[in-house]
């Protein structure tokens, strides 16, 4: 399947292609490295979750994963696309949330 890293190069393909000016504020007044290493690696989840969720309704859908995959050129098959969802469905609702960060 796919790995951290592997996520964020396609998010950051996804969001070339739609062309995203939105950027992250760079706000944050913390003086840890660590933390903000942590914090930019939070931003860009919640980035890359919000591009998949296509619709904004909080969840990503069977469809909404396709369809982003799709996009970003990954052509996974049925079953490398149920294994995502399974893997990721925490709550095991057919969806996939990012338990309330968003």
């Amino acid at each position: 399947l796919i790995d951290e890293t592997e996520f964020l190069q396609w998010v950051a393909r996804i969001q070339a292609l739609k062309d995203d000016s939105n950027t992250s504020s760079s706000s944050s007044s913390s003086n840890n490295p660590a933390q903000s290493a942590d914090d930019d690696l939070t931003q860009d989840l919640v980035a890359a979750f919000r591009v998949f969720d296509r619709d904004g309704n909080g969840y990503i859908t069977r469809d909404e994963l396709k369809s982003a995959m799709d996009m970003i050129g990954e052509n996974v098959t049925e079953y490398q696309l149920n294994e995502m969802l399974e893997l990721a469905d925490a709550d095991k609702d057919g969806r996939i949330n990012y338990e309330g960060r968003c």
